[in-house]
């Protein structure tokens, strides 16, 4: 190679390794190939890609094997059957400024439906509901950007203008306006890769907050209600494609191996009962005299069903300090442990933490939303 042919493509190299430090360098997604795998609190289990969960903390379909990571969400004429990808961004948009979305979309086989993203200033996760959601890019199959194929991996692009301060994302079904709320009897997957959001302005960095917020995505491993698929060894659950697809289809790189999960050997999945605050006395953690038929009926049935671990986690409401919630929480999650003991559960199968007011599942606004926030979780683990 000649000099001269050798300084031509140390440009050419350079100039790429800048645009892609420009340009992908600004992307406002964490783990945006969903590649790194999260292993949840409630499964103790890889079941989601770090930093995406399902928006109301329903089941996600996810696949981590040697291909790499994938994420479906559900579409159905059922409302209550479809699901919601969602994350918090990076950083908040900033208002008048344009921003550029793109992902891969794979079918699977199924007939294409519009569907949309949706941007909140706030968290919404648990109580999020699309009826009420405008969507800020609704894709149709003109937002392909090349020929639709039912198999293939399509790359889809739209654009938006940011209002400001929205860092909360949900990708869904839109059911478009002139159909019913109810639209038939039917239910499909849609698989995403690849999902890039940028800003049109190539000069506007990420903010500088950006990289804690990335580490505070991947450390919160609760609530994400999912199974993945993978060849990766170590702790895992599986979960049964029948549910979401019909016989017959014809999928590549199956999210299932049949062979490799004989229904025989897959193993118990964890369960999560709910035991709510009510049956506490207030700012106590004795129970309640009125409720605590109910409490013991439950642990009855906990003891019988012989779990190989017992999670215990205690919740409350706002109001207190910090501190008083977090001592208040643990020991009353220690009295459902307490009880558990003297049924029989071994106490060393048992783990109880104190989450405080921290992971609400519903606002604290209201006196309804409160209820449910105080609550007990038991988290049942039949896996070896």
């Amino acid at each position: 190679m000649t000099f001269s042919k050798f300084i031509f493509a140390s440009a050419i190299l350079c100039f790429f390794l800048l645009y892609r430090v420009s340009v992908f360098g600004q992307n406002l997604f964490a783990n945006p190939g969903f590649e790194d795998a999260n292993v949840c609190t409630e499964f103790l289990a890889r079941c989601a890609p770090e930093a995406w969960k399902e928006a109301n903390y329903s089941r996600m379909v996810y696949i981590d094997n040697a291909k790499g990571g994938k994420i479906g969400f559900i579409l159905s004429g059922e409302p209550a059957m479809r699901t919601y990808m969602f994350t918090e961004l990076l950083c908040p948009l900033k208002a008048g400024e344009l921003y550029d979305i793109s992902f891969d979309l794979n079918l699977r086989g199924a007939d294409f439906k519009p569907f949309g993203i949706f941007l909140s200033t706030e968290n919404l996760s648990g109580r999020f509901k699309p009826k009420t959601a405008q969507p800020v890019v609704v894709f149709t199959e003109k937002n392909g950007v090349k020929k639709m194929k039912k198999m293939d991996w399509m790359p889809f692009r739209g654009s938006f203008t940011a209002s400001g301060g929205e860092q909360f994302f949900y990708l869904g079904y839109v059911e478009p306006s002139e159909q019913a709320p109810d639209s038939g009897d039917w239910m499909q997957i849609f698989y995403i890769d690849n999902l890039k959001l940028i800003p049109k302005n190539k000069s506007m960095a990420l903010c500088p907050e950006a990289e804690a917020k990335r580490v505070e995505l991947y450390a919160d491993d609760w609530r994400h209600m999912g199974f993945a698929d993978t060849t990766t060894p170590g702790p895992q659950a599986t979960f049964d494609r029948n549910v979401f697809e019909e016989p017959g289809v014809h999928v590549e790189e199956p999210p299932v191996n049949a062979e490799e999960t004989p229904p025989s050997e897959t193993p118990q999945q964890p369960d999560t009962l709910i035991l709510a605050g009510v049956c506490f006395d207030f700012d106590k953690s004795t129970l309640n005299d009125h409720y605590a038929a109910v409490t013991d009926s439950l642990t009855d049935k906990i003891a019988l069903r012989k779990p190989g671990k017992v999670l215990i986690s205690g919740h409350t409401d706002n109001i207190g300090t910090d501190e008083f919630n977090l001592k208040l929480s643990l020991a009353r999650a220690h009295t459902i442990e307490q009880i558990l003991t003297r049924k029989g559960v071994e106490a060393e199968k048992i783990t109880c933490e104190g989450q405080g007011e921290t992971r609400p599942v519903t606002t604290n606004d209201t006196e309804a939303g409160r209820a449910a926030n105080r609550r007990i979780e038991i988290v049942l683990f039949f896996q070896d």
